[in-house]
């Protein structure tokens, strides 16, 4: 099977290989290793012109300007517009479940119900800091409406959404959380963790406060931990 040729990787010297053509296997691992860089470059820059710009406000030609590539890359990798948003909330999901979601559900044996609601709190506090983008990027699927923000909610959010809040029920039962309703305080929680961080830049000109300073998001952890787990 010939190996499929990224547009971004050739150069204008470089001749190119013929359907069927052998080539060696050390040429082909480079060729694929360079096309895989593309497509990451691509994503990384067009998860930040759809956090800062929304998605009808990036464009792919300046998308690819940023990631250093040229737009037959975005075509190839991604064929359309619509399908690179899709991919880079994929991967955003997929660093959810990295970062934070493995707090809820990994090594619970033998740790008290207050330890587990600190250590999701911490995670999803730490996460927040380090990926305001994926705020950002709710935020505005969110304000917008439609068939994008129908697939990311069906698709990632509300069955992440059911793991947290069967986490929740259970420490409201153990008396760590309030009785409310359970969709209102998760919400409560994600606006607590989330919120400075997006608000980053308001908060330096109102306060002088850098948000992206680690001992400032230390201190917003330590905050979030004394609202919802006061004997931290």
């Amino acid at each position: 099977m010939t190996a499929e040729i990224d547009p971004a990787t050739i150069h204008e010297d470089e001749e190119v290989p013929k359907p069927g053509a052998k080539k060696r296997a050390g040429k082909r691992e480079l060729v694929q290793t360079r096309a895989e860089e593309t497509r990451e470059r691509i994503l990384d820059a067009a998860y930040e012109a759809f956090a800062k710009q929304g998605f009808e406000g990036a464009n792919t030609r300046a998308i690819a300007a940023t990631a250093d590539t040229t737009h037959a890359a975005i075509r190839y990798h991604f064929g359309t517009k619509e399908e690179l948003w899709r991919e880079v909330v994929r991967r955003m999901y997929d660093e959810v479940a990295e970062e934070a979601e493995l707090r809820l559900v990994e090594d619970t044996g033998g740790k008290s119900p207050t330890e587990l609601l600190r250590r999701y709190l911490r995670s999803y506090a730490r996460y927040s800091a380090a990926n305001v983008n994926h705020a950002l990027i709710t935020i505005s699927e969110s304000v917008t409406g439609g068939e994008r923000l129908e697939w990311m909610s069906e698709t990632f959010i509300r069955p992440r959404h059911e793991l947290a809040l069967a986490h929740l029920r259970k420490y409201m039962e153990a008396g760590l959380l309030p009785d409310i309703s359970p969709v209102t305080l998760l919400y409560i929680i994600v606006s607590v963790c989330q919120m400075p961080f997006v608000l980053s830049q308001q908060m330096k000109v109102l306060y002088d406060v850098d948000m992206t300073d680690e001992a400032v998001i230390d201190e917003h952890i330590d905050a979030v931990l004394k609202i919802f787990v006061p004997d931290s």
